[in-house]
């Protein structure tokens, strides 16, 4: 006859069983779909980083200035006399916390890219040139042109500052909606 405690560990081991199923599919799901974006992998090699403090720092990760290499398997001098000069390009170095662990970092990483990929032709949105990973030394950049103007926030407040130069110095007249009503 079965006890109370033998009912609850086989509900138990049959609950974690089915978790663990779940939990398999989620992961061949993340894999099967990063397989797919293999067409916008770029070889680490063909990323060089310029040494110039272009360091901005985001809830997420590091964006540094990089040139983008047309080859990564020769020379870069080389390269550039064969291929022309390399592309300036933003690269978001994403940051994962001690604690997560890799998959964790394929799977976010994994739903970006393919967002990001999906969109890569809206005049409204940062051209996407591609990425690399590498979740076992815990390295996902993400590879966009170099936007001389920063961030949308950074020009924005260069555009106002124009803006108040233009009007020499004063802020805009503050609007008082106070009794707009026609009665």
């Amino acid at each position: 006859m079965a006890t109370a405690e033998d009912v609850d560990r086989k509900r138990a081991e049959k609950k974690a069983k089915k978790q663990a199923r779940k939990e398999e599919k989620r992961r061949l799901a993340v894999d099967e779909a990063f397989e797919k974006l293999g067409e916008y992998h770029i070889d680490r090699g063909r990323v060089v980083f310029i040494d110039n403090n272009q360091k901005r720092r985001g809830g997420f990760g590091v964006v540094r200035q990089a040139h983008l290499h047309n080859s990564a398997y020769v020379p870069t001098w080389i390269a550039s006399y064969l291929y022309g000069e390399p592309q300036l390009v933003a690269v978001k170095q994403i940051t994962v916390p001690p604690m997560q662990d890799a998959w964790d970092l394929k799977r976010a990483f994994t739903k970006e890219v393919l967002v990001w990929s999906r969109v890569k032709d809206h005049p409204g949105i940062s051209k996407f040139f591609g990425f690399y990973a590498d979740f076992d030394r815990r390295e996902a950049w993400l590879i966009s042109p170099w936007e001389p103007f920063g961030n949308v926030s950074e020009f924005i407040k260069r555009l106002e500052t124009s803006f108040r130069r233009e009007r020499g110095g004063a802020n805009p007249a503050p609007v008082d909606f106070g009794e707009s009503s026609g009665a």
